[in-house]
């Protein structure tokens, strides 16, 4: 695959719900009738324990705790919620009653980790995560899927992160948690930049052997799937992630670096304007008030950079005068809908072609 860096023209609303980077850290297992608790509720877990606590005896409960055990394999730096649907007739009204549920409470989850048994459906998932496939959808299904019916899946649907377990993986091995924590674990600052998702060390799981499986490993990435491996071409022995892609093609940290300048800058504009109505002076609607705006999302766009988010992000503003004339009940109704970001997003490594030239001299 060729990768190149992508610009992503975004805009950021102020009157969009309310929220923060740490969005991007809130992921929930999906549960159909396998906890206590009630229907349409959810509960954080930060360990295994927590989870085991809230299993009930129906549903996917066993599935739950497999879950878990993957996740929480990979380490403690995030925890995760439990979201209840409650017991489903069939697969479809599972993830009928998983869209109505996000429709009726957005913003709460960044991302959620379906049941394997969703994949025999895997039509009606990519039609879920078609709403929010859109540059702005900031919402993820994590999907098992296999060799057969990844082809279920959309290529153009980035809201889909599908990976096909190694055959010989044990039962209680649930191979996508342990991308999903990767995925939650993400927290970029200038003292930890932002790492490709691409060849993550995982623990916990049983990586996929070489022998006998090179074709269907190559078909499973040709069509933007995720298995695990080792790093044995590396020489390392560990369990690694390829290729860390959602299933439009693109690597995953391209998403993931819009989302985090789309949810910051709607929470830095939102802070700027409501602490600029008690101050003194205020922050006004004119000039000066666009510039100050103007400066918060340099701001982002310059932690964005230090965060390896991005290599290059430019903020532009179309000026007070020009705005208002062309747009003058947006003035009266102190709308303003002037700004525009390109980010040019920070890619890693995918492939590498090394070309060797060896001449032998005539004696």
């Amino acid at each position: 695959m060729s990768v190149t860096s992508t610009i992503v023209t975004v805009t950021a609303s102020v009157t969009e719900a309310p929220g923060s980077s740490t969005l991007q850290q809130s992921g929930a297992f999906v549960s159909v009738g396998g906890t206590t608790l009630t229907t349409g509720t959810y509960q954080y877990c930060g360990t295994p324990a927590a989870v085991t606590a809230l299993l009930s005896s129906a549903g996917n409960y066993v599935e739950l705790g497999h879950m878990a055990s993957t996740f929480f394999a990979q380490g403690n730096a995030v925890g995760v919620f439990i979201l209840e649907l409650g017991v489903q007739d069939t697969v479809p009204d599972g993830i009928t009653a998983l869209g109505t549920w996000i429709t009726a409470n957005p913003n709460v989850f960044y991302s959620y980790l379906c049941p394997a048994s969703w994949d025999a459906e895997g039509a009606d998932v990519n039609t879920l995560a078609g709403t929010y496939s859109s540059p702005t959808g900031r919402t993820y299904f994590f999907v098992t899927t296999t060799q057969d019916t990844i082809t279920a899946y959309d290529v153009t649907t980035k809201a889909v992160v599908t990976l096909v377990p190694s055959p010989t993986a044990v039962s209680t091995e649930f191979q996508a948690a342990a991308l999903f924590y990767e995925w939650l674990a993400n927290n970029p600052g200038p003292a930890s930049p932002a790492a490709p998702m691409a060849y993550r060390f995982l623990y916990g799981v049983t990586p996929w052997s070489l022998i006998g499986n090179q074709t269907a490993i190559n078909a499973i990435l040709t069509a933007f799937g995720n298995v695990i491996l080792t790093g044995a071409e590396g020489g390392i022995s560990l369990a690694t992630l390829y290729k860390g892609t959602t299933m439009d093609g693109n690597q995953m940290m391209l998403w993931y670096a819009v989302d985090w300048m789309l949810i910051n800058a709607k929470q830095e504009l939102a802070a700027t304007i409501i602490n600029g109505s008690n101050s003194n002076p205020p922050l006004y609607y004119n000039q000066n008030g666009i510039n100050s705006l103007l400066a918060v999302l340099n701001d982002l766009g310059t932690d964005a950079i230090s965060f390896g988010l991005a290599q290059t992000v430019a903020s532009t503003a179309v000026p007070f005068v020009p705005y208002v004339t062309a747009n003058p009940s947006n003035y009266a109704a102190g709308i303003y809908n002037g700004f525009t970001c390109a980010l040019t997003w920070q890619a890693g490594f995918l492939t590498i072609t090394f070309n060797l030239d060896a001449t032998s001299f005539a004696s």
